[in-house]
């Protein structure tokens, strides 16, 4: 992942007309994140420990929000996306994708605004998204979500008199939905455990979406993703295993008999 991530932020920046500028905010949130979550480890657990995950939020969060913003917004969201790491939690379990509620915050608070830049180069983001989500077995939850946002859209799309060709277009240049996919919603601590509960995950999270951009379009990706990890202790919870029968007298006699 931080691989993959440095390498989608360096081939935006530099072949994709970002410039060197762009790096800057990555740097300021992946130092912000990387420090900060260094020292609660130690403070909780009394070693150091680089802080792989930290790093990976401050990746997503220098990537995700735009690159001329004031330096104290993406030193604020590095630290929304690590403390609520820490600290919000059910049963000792992560709620919030950290790097995500941070973009929301710092999107809804002071009004920052995200061009998920990092998501420009599409082939890359395709081979290394495929890559991600064969390594952590969420095939189900990325598809499920895909499937469900294209059908949705396109069908709204068709109502308002759109052509296939332009469907077909916006489906072959989504660079946004699929590293959302293939990168951000897939984050293993933050989305449910069993196959059914995923693909149910993937719809909510795609059909929030939809919603949130007809009424909120500037906070609709990430405000779909934050309200569909609220649901994830729910579906967690939720058994889809068939029971079995429990035997009738007469068959429980029959057997001791026997």
């Amino acid at each position: 992942m931080i691989i993959f991530l440095v390498i989608l932020h360096l081939t935006s920046a530099f072949f994709y007309g970002f410039g060197f500028k762009a790096l800057v905010p990555v740097v300021l949130a992946v130092i912000t994140t990387t420090i900060l979550d260094l020292f609660i480890v130690y403070f909780k657990f009394k070693k150091w420990k680089f802080p792989q995950s930290a790093l990976i939020s401050g990746l997503f969060i220098g990537g995700l929000l735009t690159q001329n913003l004031q330096w104290y917004i993406y030193v604020l969201a590095g630290i929304i996306a690590v403390s609520s790491k820490h600290l919000i939690k059910i049963s000792q379990k992560q709620i919030f994708n950290p790097a995500n509620l941070g973009v929301l915050l710092v999107s809804v608070i002071p009004g920052a605004s995200h061009t998920w830049w990092i998501s420009s180069p599409l082939i890359l983001v395709l081979i290394f998204g495929i890559f991600m989500v064969w390594g952590l077995r969420r095939f189900d939850l990325a598809l499920s979500f895909l499937v469900s946002y294209y059908l949705i859209n396109s069908i709204i799309e068709l109502s308002r008199g759109s052509g296939f060709n332009e469907i077909f277009y916006t489906i072959l240049n989504g660079g946004v939905i699929y590293f959302f996919s293939m990168f951000m919603l897939i984050e293993p601590r933050t989305n449910p455990s069993q196959r059914k509960q995923r693909i149910i995950y993937g719809m909510l999270v795609a059909v929030l979406f939809i919603l949130f951009h007809f009424f909120i379009p500037q906070h609709d990706i990430v405000l779909a993703l934050a309200i569909g990890n609220v649901f994830v202790p729910v579906l967690n919870k939720l058994d889809f295993k068939k029971k079995e029968k429990k035997p009738s007298i007469s068959e429980t006699i029959k057997v001791e008999n026997y």
